[in-house]
């Protein structure tokens, strides 16, 4: 949820950045491993599947439950969860409201928990507070390394050591996917680029 508050924009548009949909995808698998739902070992993935309440986690549970075989990395780029079926959560669970966007095109998104967003965008990477949690660890590691920090640029970065370090107990599968998001980007990068887009 607070990775996807990261991805409205200043009118409360949903991007269509496919690096954002990716970004919340790896969010829900760092809050299930938080929460001690899913754990990687060397052989498989291992899963509670009893429901958390938040509809796109317990989709992405039932579908790791059931098609076991599959590896950490083939669920980061699973398409079948992404940004918008986080933001219908959010609607669900009154964490955000939906307004109606012009000619009832493009919805538009209040946040609810706009402070904590505020807060989320501005934390700097280089200057890591003790108090932080592990989940702003992974917050901000996801939003670095996705260009969510630099909304202007738009620039994904590596998080600073001292942010994974915090990450802990889930410090291991916070590295992975902000190193996931960083190629995600480039490839994303060298494919507009082959189309003449500019868009990715």
């Amino acid at each position: 949820m607070r990775v996807s508050a990261l991805c409205l924009d200043r009118d409360g548009r949903l991007t269509d950045r496919l690096l954002f949909s990716d970004a919340v995808r790896a969010g829900l698998l760092l809050d299930l491993a938080l929460a001690g739902r899913l754990q990687s070992t060397a052989e498989s993935i291992e899963v509670d599947e009893a429901p958390t309440g938040f509809g796109p986690a317990d989709r992405l549970l039932a579908a790791m439950a059931v098609e076991s075989g599959r590896s950490l990395d083939e669920w980061r780029v699973e398409r079948r969860i992404g940004l918008r079926d986080v933001a219908a959560a959010n609607v669900a669970s009154g964490s955000w409201v939906r307004r109606t966007g012009p000619f009832g095109l493009r919805p538009r998104y209040t946040d609810r928990n706009r402070d904590r967003a505020a807060r989320d965008a501005a934390r700097s990477t280089a200057d890591w507070p003790r108090d932080a949690t592990p989940a702003d660890a992974c917050v901000t590691a996801l939003a670095a390394a996705s260009g969510l920090l630099d909304r202007d640029a738009g620039l994904p970065e590596g998080p600073a050591p001292a942010v994974l370090a915090a990450a802990a107990p889930v410090e291991w599968l916070c590295a992975v996917a902000a190193e996931h998001l960083q190629r995600a980007h480039r490839r994303y990068l060298d494919q507009a680029s082959a189309l003449g887009t500019g868009f990715f």
